[in-house]
């Protein structure tokens, strides 16, 4: 029979059974066990008033014969009345082992009063003694403890409820309260049912609704979810767990947990009888794995791990060999010794959905449960000791977890994303800003040889002057003529100038938007080739067509923007219009020009001086258009720069956007009454930044004067990563890095240009940081135990899809007054939502978190008592109500109950047990 521990069952212990004295109904034995396993009930409260027929021992048998656990359920009237006169019911309910030779003797001595005779309750026969008979709760009491009988441990007192505080006298109703175990209800009415729970929970005590059934019918209609192995120790369990192994609803609890996300069973399959080939069971709430010193506990656990992690190479399955300084296996079961393959091994893990994987089947397969969390021994710890040297371990961490959830991976990877296309820009941006810059130079020193603006005006005024005096002869309206047609002329060259001049610019302009278009071409069918989906690969290839008109409307661009042979503009374009247009006005007013100029004595001079004008008026023009342009320059250059830093306070600005994504996240598990608070901030890594300036520059040459935000010295206590900072002072520091760079007052080493050391100034060192605090203490500044009990909780609370945590030993990470009383909390309440195992020597863990399935494991030859189980590595399961005393086996794993080996091997298992169970006798 398959064992898995402790699991929700239905229970109805109270149902009449055919053969009850008062209110019978007829069916045979075989039509009420037929509606008992059409109900699904698997543990029955066999019942009838006063006594026993005979024929219930032989129902009893035939019922457990089909695996229906059976107890057997005295009702008993008492001589106390309620405050509605009425009499107040109770059940002893006895162990389904008890044998009824003890029934029997307990029936003959215990007296009842008939209407004031007394008889004992095995000599009751009428229907007067049955509905007349009463019972003296202390005279039962000491009935049922009277060593002779020999009851004692092997019954349950249950007090049927009509509702909270119903009895008359306080002092009966508080002795009543004091002494029984349970509480019995059976009202159609659920407000009743949970006012009641909630009422008797106050004093510890269990409320169970059962159907009362008198008939087939009502058999089953109402019953209690019982978490518990079948059988009276499991009963037991609900007097000690009163709230969380008893469920008062319709469908099972926890029915909400996926069989996809839960270990069912494993199995393992080696030579030499390594490991036991039966399968070891898991239960789907809390699993604890207990044994002595090498046992195979971890090898379950870890096993468990590497057969169904996401990535089989995390370093969370690995340790560093010291001598051969590589990463290894924690274990290497695939080996009987060094060298030696163990070509029969294997291990496979089934779940409860169906599907099962096994470990040597991972290198071509994907896991069929990656959301596994595993947490070695002594893992939580060293996290911690390595957050505390670098924050930058307990970030990653903390940021994986808040990723699990798709929809915020997705938005972190968008973030990332979005940086890194920052970077690039930014990255861009600097180099348009020294091209421009460069541009710029070049312009400043090719104006200088441009020569001076008023040396030219002089020079023309001159020239202008020296062709008055020779035209003295012209008459006024000659004068005018022959200015307005000069005048003319220049103007028309300095035209033809500009035409030229803007050829040259858009043909430029031509060729660089050619090539950016050719490379986003290749892009986007590199982007298009990849995308999986046809409907969507379709949709944004037409989409996207306008990249491709755009690259084929630069080759008709080209055309136009293009000379001949001969170096004149294609006909047909507008700058062959256009110089076409001006030679024609040209020659004209060369032609109107002409009877002027022969008025001239010395023609030649004038026609020197003409040119000297038309020329220094052309170099005006030029160095004026010049002087324009390197003003643009200036702009640009400064525009550019100011797009530089715009860029930088993007990426700042992107990390506060993600934080402000991700705080639906953590706000759920920061309004958790158990409250672990994760507070997000922008921090800059300093030290980064710090060892990149030092690698940058000469040291003997630098100073940090007008950036010490940035930057400080050593013996001026330089700031830590983790610091609050202020992006506009950062901001400051920057704008007189930049300013220093770029003038040259710092001057890059190592085969840097300024162009290179800006780049690396402004390389990102933000970064998203997630500090966290419990109680209002940093995680920092706990103990290594408080810390690492934080970071427990963190993972588990923080893991989005709910499947299994292996935990290794945690007692070795959490300080004791942690596991006494937190991690026990923590657990019972996590073990609702996910499967958890765990291996442990704390018997705190084992008995107070009421874990429901003990897994034991031994390791032949590594114990004082020798086994004779075949298997090298063996193990056994059960639930922690499992109980039996040493049988004399000599396999020792078979020898005793699972309380008994957790009394045997957990240290303090015997006293975890006797603070829990007021009632047992553990001797």
């Amino acid at each position: 029979m398959v064992n898995r521990g402790s699991e929700w069952r239905k229970w109805d212990l109270h149902v009449h059974s055919p053969y009850t004295f008062l209110n019978k109904y007829s069916s045979t034995d075989e039509e009420f066990i037929s509606k008992v396993k059409a109900k699904n009930i698997s543990c029955l409260g066999l019942t009838n008033y006063f006594k026993f027929d005979t024929r219930e021992y032989e129902l009893k048998k035939k019922l457990e014969d089909e695996d229906i656990i059976t107890f057997l359920n005295l009702e008993l009237r008492l001589d106390y009345q309620n405050k509605d006169d009425e009499c107040l019911d109770l059940h002893i309910i006895f162990s389904n082992k008890v044998c009824n030779e003890k029934i029997d003797r307990f029936l003959n001595n215990m007296t009842v009063n008939v209407q004031g005779v007394d008889k004992k309750l095995a000599d009751l026969n009428s229907l007067n003694d049955f509905k007349k008979a009463v019972i003296n709760f202390d005279s039962l009491l000491e009935c049922l403890k009277t060593e002779s009988i020999g009851l004692n441990g092997e019954f349950l007192i249950g007090f049927l409820s009509r509702g909270k505080g119903n009895a008359r006298s306080s002092t009966n109703y508080e002795k009543i309260t004091r002494n029984i175990d349970l509480l019995i209800h059976s009202t159609n009415n659920p407000k009743n049912v949970y006012e009641d729970r909630e009422f008797w929970l106050e004093y510890k005590k269990p409320v169970l609704q059962n159907s009362d059934a008198h008939s087939l019918e009502t058999i089953g209609n109402k019953f209690t979810w019982i978490k518990a192995h079948k059988s009276f120790e499991g009963l037991k369990q609900i007097t000690y767990e009163p709230e969380e192994r008893v469920k008062i609803q319709t469908e099972m609890p926890e029915s909400e947990k996926l069989d996809q996300l839960m270990i069912e069973k494993v199995t393992f399959t080696s030579s030499n009888d390594r490991f036991t080939p039966d399968p070891i069971y898991f239960n789907k709430n809390l699993n604890v794995i207990i044994g002595g010193k090498s046992s195979g506990k971890s090898i379950l656990l870890y096993e468990i791990a590497k057969t169904l992690y996401a990535n089989t190479e995390d370093k969370v399955l690995k340790y560093r060999d010291i001598e051969s300084n590589t990463e290894k296996d924690l274990y290497e079961l695939e080996y009987l010794k060094e060298g030696q393959k163990d070509n029969d091994y294997s291990f496979c893990v089934h779940l409860y959905s169906g599907s099962s994987q096994k470990k040597d089947d991972r290198e071509e397969n994907s896991s069929i449960l990656s959301s596994i969390k595993y947490i070695p021994q002594n893992h939580l710890s060293n996290l911690v000791d390595k957050s505390r040297k670098n924050g930058a371990t307990l970030k990653k961490i903390i940021r994986n977890l808040i990723l699990e959830e798709p929809r915020f991976k997705e938005k972190y990877d968008d973030f990332v994303e979005k940086a890194k296309a920052n970077d690039r820009i930014r990255n861009q941006d600097i180099d348009y800003y020294f091209t421009l810059k460069d541009n710029l130079d070049s312009k400043e020193k090719e104006l200088l040889g441009k020569g001076d603006t008023k040396a030219l005006k002089e020079g023309i005024f001159h020239n202008k002057k020296k062709i008055e005096e020779l035209n003295k002869d012209f008459t006024a309206e000659e004068q005018a003529k022959y200015t307005e047609l000069t005048e003319k002329l220049s103007l028309l060259k300095i035209k033809e100038n500009q035409i030229n001049s803007d050829f040259e610019k858009l043909r430029n302009f031509q060729i660089e938007l050619k090539r950016f278009l050719e490379e986003y071409s290749n892009k986007k069918r590199i982007t298009i080739d990849t995308l999986q989906n046809d409907k969507i690969k379709d949709e944004y290839q037409s989409k996207l067509a306008f990249i491709d008109e755009a690259l084929s409307s630069t080759s008709e661009l080209a055309k136009e923007l293009s000379k001949g042979e001969d170096e004149k503009y294609i006909q047909g374009s507008v700058f062959a219009d256009l110089i076409n247009d001006i030679s024609t006005e040209i020659k004209q007013a060369e032609k109107d020009l002409e009877p002027l100029n022969a008025k001239f004595d010395n023609q030649k001079q004038v026609a020197a001086l003409q040119k000297s004008i038309r020329e220094s008026e052309e170099k005006i023009t030029e160095i004026e258009q010049f002087l324009k342009e390197v003003e643009k320059n200036k702009k640009a250059v400064e525009e550019q720069k100011e797009k530089i830093f715009k860029d930088f306070k993007t990426n700042f600005e992107l990390y506060d956007e993600i934080i402000k994504d991700l705080q639906p996240r953590i706000t759920d598990i920061n309004s958790e009454a158990d409250k672990v608070e994760i507070l997000p901030s922008i921090k800059y890594n300093f030290p980064k930044f710090r060892k990149l300036i030092d690698s940058l520059f000469d040291g003997r040459r630098f100073n940090n004067q007008g950036f010490e935000e940035l930057y400080q010295y050593v013996d001026k206590n330089p700031k830590s990563a983790l610091v609050d900072i202020d992006y506009i002072e950062i901001e400051k520091s920057l704008r007189i890095l930049f300013e220093k760079i770029n003038n040259g007052d710092l001057s890059p080493k190592g085969g840097n240009n300024k162009k290179d050391a800006i780049k690396k100034v402004f390389t990102d060192f933000f970064f998203d940081h997630w500090d966290v605090k419990s109680q209002g203490d940093d995680i920092h500044k706990m103990s290594t135990g408080k810390a690492s009990f934080v970071l427990l909780k963190l993972i588990i609370k923080l893991s989005k899809d709910n499947g299994p945590i292996l935990i290794d030993q945690p007692e070795d990470n959490l300080d004791n007054r942690s596991i006494s009383k937190a991690l026990v909390n923590f657990l019972k309440d996590k073990k609702k939502e996910r499967q958890i195992i765990l291996v442990t020597h704390n018997p705190n863990i084992v008995v107070n978190a009421d874990a429901e399935n003990i897994i034991v494991a031994n390791q032949k030859g590594q114990n004082d008592v020798e086994s004779t189980s075949s298997y090298t590595f063996d193990y056994i399961n059960g639930a922690l109500e499992n109980s039996f005393p040493y049988n004399g086996s000599s396999d020792l794993l078979k020898s005793m109950g699972i309380r008994e080996h957790i009394a045997e091997v957990v240290e303090g298992g015997k006293e975890a047990f006797k603070k829990r169970e007021e009632k047992y006798g553990f001797m």
